[in-house]
């Protein structure tokens, strides 16, 4: 026969293991909520992909998943009519293409969404601001509604992150660039409830103390209030050697960083890094300079985002071909998959 004190003894020991039970289910059941969620967004910037032909996405998706990419960046095209197109200098193959994408694009960009997430990646949208017009040559209220257009379709296939504009400051100059940026924030957050990221032009490269960055990042609100994420190029233009871009890259990211905090945003984001005119350089240089990129990047914890500009290549019918970038892709594989 069981004393009294062995009973309370056996079920104290009863009671502990349902809590045991009840706490690991617990830590699985949160583990699995996780599953899929990133860090850092390591992806890749693909304007312009439904121009490159509705299978350009799902015929390089495992390459892209090989070289440790997790999330692509889509755009939509800009928000201009069919006679804007017609004046640019594109061959009439091209401009016959860009006719037939017009009114399908919405489509075209739904399957690569769907594409994205079926293969595990996560998706930045955002409507593009190339061929740039002149501002006078724009209706932005057409723009504006294709943006929140863009937005209901991000909220609809759940896309993780949203950009009203891919460089707004090629459209609009500094007096009225913050206020569209608040106005359009606004309409965007009335129906996608993601994280909304600015996606800027590479400003900020310049040298700067730290008593200046110190006053900006503790300076009143800015243009960016209320985005979840700072976003901005990086880029080696030409006339700037691989010996000074490295102080270069670190200045950008030290200035983006500074308001951040001054705008209460989680982070900062490079949008795009890549090489302009990459021909003129080595493949090698081309390499070593989206190496120096991540190499800075990886110094400072506030970094969320990294995308490469679209290193893969491809035709376009009616223009040269783009030749793939096997060595930055070797960079890119190594510093994504294991660094």
């Amino acid at each position: 026969m069981m004393m009294p004190k062995q009973k309370y003894w056996l079920y104290g020991i009863l009671i502990l293991a349902v809590i045991g039970i009840v706490l690991i289910s617990g830590c699985i059941q949160q583990k699995d909520e996780k599953v899929g969620e990133v860090q850092v967004y390591k992806g890749i910037w693909l304007a312009g992909l439904s121009v490159l032909g509705p299978d350009y996405l799902a015929s390089n998706i495992q390459k892209l998943k090989d070289i440790g990419i997790n999330a692509v960046f889509l755009a939509g095209l800009p928000a201009l009519p069919d006679s804007y197109f017609e004046k640019q200098s594109f061959p009439p193959v091209v401009l016959e293409k860009i006719k037939e994408i017009l009114p399908i694009e919405k489509e075209l960009l739904i399957a690569d969404i769907q594409t994205a997430h079926k293969n595990g990646l996560k998706v930045v949208l955002t409507v593009s601001i190339d061929p740039k017009p002149e501002r006078e040559e724009i209706n932005l209220e057409a723009w504006n509604s294709k943006i929140v257009k863009y937005a209901k379709l991000a909220e609809e296939y759940n896309v993780e992150l949203f950009a009203p504009m891919a460089e707004p400051e090629g459209l609009f100059d500094d007096k009225e660039i913050e206020k569209w940026g608040q106005e359009i924030l606004f309409r965007i957050k009335e129906v996608y409830h993601g994280e909304v990221v600015w996606m800027g032009c590479g400003t900020g490269g310049e040298p700067q103390s730290e008593e200046f960055l110190k006053e900006l990042s503790e300076g009143p609100t800015g243009r960016y209030a209320g985005y979840d994420y700072i976003g901005f190029g990086i880029n080696l233009v030409p006339g700037m050697t691989l010996e000074e871009f490295p102080q270069y890259v670190d200045n950008c990211i030290k200035y983006k960083l500074a308001q951040a905090e001054r705008d209460n945003c989680k982070g900062i984001m490079i949008t795009e890094f890549a090489v302009w005119l990459p021909t003129q350089r080595s493949e090698e240089e081309v390499a070593r300079a989206h190496e120096i990129v991540l190499e800075k990047a990886k110094d400072y914890d506030k970094v969320f985002g990294l995308f490469v500009g679209n290193i893969l290549g491809g035709q376009i019918e009616g223009l040269p071909p783009v030749e793939e970038e096997i060595k930055t892709e070797e960079v890119i594989r190594r510093w994504f998959k294991e660094i």
